[in-house]
């Protein structure tokens, strides 16, 4: 890849989008109207900033220019004359969306993931964090065939004067463990269609496709079945404060079917722990909804959904580690989700 176009081009998403059903753009309005704690300033993810280093990298000029400055999501405010909604209900009036969503041959997820990772990057002895970028991308057949793709973006140190003192170097051990380094340029990436029938993880419970799709459409009873899955991994105690994670995988990660989608937005409406914030934007300026909950009680990061209102999907995941000073910061956004009738086909490497 040689220019910003092309790397946009190959995350960008279809350029339609479904259509609005009666009365969305009414619930839209009221929600956008619903009185929210202030939103958390909005992350804005490197995939701009990453294509802006490579073509400066391209024409021989400095790779890194300067920071992304950071944007404030949009704050809720009254409106005469419309009903506020509670987080219960705007949980619930996306799970009704999510029961209309559309099928299809295919289960596709396409996924820009990035994170900000923190030790000694130099071999200079000089700590700086990096953030780096890849694209993923999922497709299941109803068959159960699945095919993978995978294509590791450029990396950007986020302290420009560290990374100065350290020479300003392209490339980065990934750690210690072997692998291959993080560059300024991303890689070709590669796909393939796995052989046999892989199972799919529904927390530490192994499931085919037909087992997922199976899941009960009731909101107790899919409580239950998330509570099995969790108990399967016995470093999880309490189950119950992993119920809002394992609920919520089920709106964007795995093939599930719209009645299930549906029935785990209303299971995560009755759950204490997850909390409606109020309308935001996600790292490429798509408006939703935030939705945050605690991935194991109060002792793991804060996981923070954004939630598309008009089609139920999950466009963010951000997991924030409460400022710790040694932690990573991961955010997850989900560039398309859902069924397609359109075939497999590789990222594109232009």
């Amino acid at each position: 890849m040689s220019d910003i176009d092309n790397l946009v081009k190959a995350i960008d998403l279809a350029p339609h989008a479904p259509e609005q059903g009666p009365g969305a753009r009414e619930l839209r309005e009221a929600i956008m109207a619903t009185q929210a704690r202030p939103p958390r300033t909005a992350r804005r993810l490197p995939w701009r900033a990453g294509a802006i280093g490579l073509a400066a990298a391209a024409a021989g000029a400095a790779v890194f220019l300067g920071q992304v400055a950071p944007t404030a999501a949009p704050s809720p405010t009254d409106t005469p004359g419309v009903t506020s909604l509670s987080g219960a209900s705007i949980l619930l009036a996306a799970a009704t969306k999510a029961e209309t969503a559309p099928e299809g041959a295919y289960w596709h997820i396409k996924e820009l993931y990035t994170w900000q990772l923190l030790w000694p990057f130099s071999e200079n002895n000089i700590t700086y964090r990096l953030e780096t970028s890849s694209l993923s991308e999922r497709w299941v057949a109803k068959d159960g065939r699945t095919w993978l793709g995978f294509r590791q973006l450029a990396a950007r140190p986020l302290d420009l004067e560290a990374w100065r003192r350290d020479g300003s170097p392209t490339e980065w051990a990934a750690g210690k463990d072997p692998g291959p380094p993080f560059s300024t340029s991303p890689d070709k990436g590669f796909f393939f269609q796995n052989k046999g029938k892989k199972k799919l993880y529904w927390s530490a419970m192994p499931m085919t496709l037909k087992e997922i799709e199976a899941l009960p459409a009731d909101p107790e009873a899919l409580k239950k079945r998330a509570l099995e899955a969790i108990r399967r991994d016995n470093g999880v105690d309490p189950a119950e404060e992993s119920l809002p994670r394992t609920l919520a995988s089920l709106l964007y990660e795995l093939p599930a079917s719209p009645q299930v989608r549906s029935a785990a937005y209303r299971a995560l409406a009755t759950l204490p722990a997850v909390q409606v914030e109020g309308p935001t934007t996600d790292p490429r300026g798509r408006p939703g909804i935030a939705v945050t909950f605690l991935l194991q009680g109060d002792r793991t990061p804060r996981t923070r959904l954004i939630i598309d209102l008009e089609t139920s999907k999950v466009l963010a995941v951000e997991v924030d580690n409460l400022d710790l000073p040694d932690a990573n910061d991961r955010i997850n956004v989900v560039l398309e989700s859902g069924w397609t009738d359109t075939k497999p086909f590789p990222l594109s490497a232009d």
